[in-house]
């Protein structure tokens, strides 16, 4: 049987310098067998013929007027089920067989092939790939050839849903890290600003107590978190640099316990200034008195909570260039305004 597809090339091979009156015949006599093969034949019995190509209408559409309607056209109606053509799906007898030490084909790749890491053939070239390597997709023909405009899409994979569950876990885990450090910096600001009354009254006699007595500022800050114990860290988890007695003392940040150092050089902690509202008795009083609080926090917590704020700063603040160009700007648009006038101005003077 022929297909519409070779029918179409015999057309444009043979009869595409044909007479202007004889293409009118050919293209009258084509009409004709369409209107032929929708009037007598189902529609899934013409799609399996012509290989999936959906050239005819559905018969679920109103008949044109001058056709009555046939019992063919009815019986298309009921949805049959389509076997898929195995000439429909692109030819894997050029696959690679799968074995058992198979190795990626990628040559920066090297991997093993496993059933964790993706274990997939090529549509095109066969070769075995992992799954890292297997995130293209290109449209063949079903003899594996590259086929842009009647090609089918050799190997669909859909990696959107996963990227954006990906990154909703990543945004979810980030923002309740965010809150967590948050609640831990406004209870320690807050506590430190407005220290409880058996803590601001220790140490105002003249006189130390015989017992031995914690920092009371030291108190209150273990109190938000666990510190690390000093002798179980003998170097910065940051800059690697070995910790000493005296030299290289040892320093906890206050909003995760870790130990870290305090070297200006690395910056691995440093000692953030806040400004605190401090708690007034008188509830009449409209302003509240602020006093600033030092709080030491490594640099992982400090660009945790303040790289949002950071970036926003960053956005708003405009460099010199650019407010001197939106100046000349300004200049230009009041120049044109004032153009016309002067050009009045001008005529009337001359």
């Amino acid at each position: 049987m022929v297909t519409l597809l070779q029918l179409n090339r015999h057309l444009d091979d043979n009869h595409k310098n044909l007479e202007d009156v004889k293409q009118d015949e050919v293209k009258d006599w084509f009409k004709m067998q369409m209107i032929k093969a929708k009037k007598f034949q189902p529609l899934a019995v013409l799609n399996q013929k012509l290989k999936g190509l959906d050239v005819f209408e559905s018969n679920d559409a109103p008949p044109s007027p001058g056709l009555p309607p046939t019992p063919s056209a009815n019986l298309s109606r009921v949805p049959e089920p389509r076997k898929p053509d195995t000439d429909e799906e692109v030819i894997r007898a050029h696959w690679q067989r799968h074995g058992q030490n198979d190795i990626c084909s990628e040559p920066s790749c090297g991997k093993r092939i496993t059933s964790t890491n993706g274990n997939v053939n090529c549509r095109k070239c066969g070769k075995l790939f992992c799954e890292e390597h297997t995130m293209y997709q290109m449209k063949l023909s079903r003899s594996a050839q590259h086929e842009p405009v009647r090609g089918i899409w050799c190997f669909e994979r859909n990696h959107t849903k996963y990227f954006s569950d990906l990154r909703i876990e990543t945004v979810n885990k980030t923002f309740l890290e965010v809150s967590r450090l948050e609640k831990r910096l406004t209870k320690l600001t807050q506590l430190l600003a407005n220290p409880p009354p058996e803590q601001s009254g220790a140490g105002s006699g003249l006189l130390w107590p015989l017992s031995p007595i914690r920092n009371p500022r030291k108190q209150l800050e273990q109190s938000v978190v666990t510190w690390e114990d000093d002798a179980s860290v003998l170097r910065c988890p940051f800059c690697y640099q070995e910790f000493s007695n005296y030299t290289f003392r040892r320093h906890h940040c206050r909003l995760c316990g870790r130990v870290v150092c305090g070297d200006p050089q690395t910056s691995c902690s440093s000692e953030v200034a806040l400004t605190v509202a401090r708690a007034s008795n008188n509830a009449t009083e409209k302003t509240a008195e602020e006093i600033g609080v030092d709080v030491r926090m490594c640099k992982d917590c400090k660009h945790t909570i303040f790289s949002k704020a950071e970036f926003a700063a960053e956005i708003t603040h405009k460099p010199p260039d650019l407010r001197a160009y939106e100046n000349l700007v300004q200049f230009e648009r009041g120049i044109r305004l004032l153009l016309p006038k002067f050009q009045r101005l001008l005529g009337t003077l001359q």
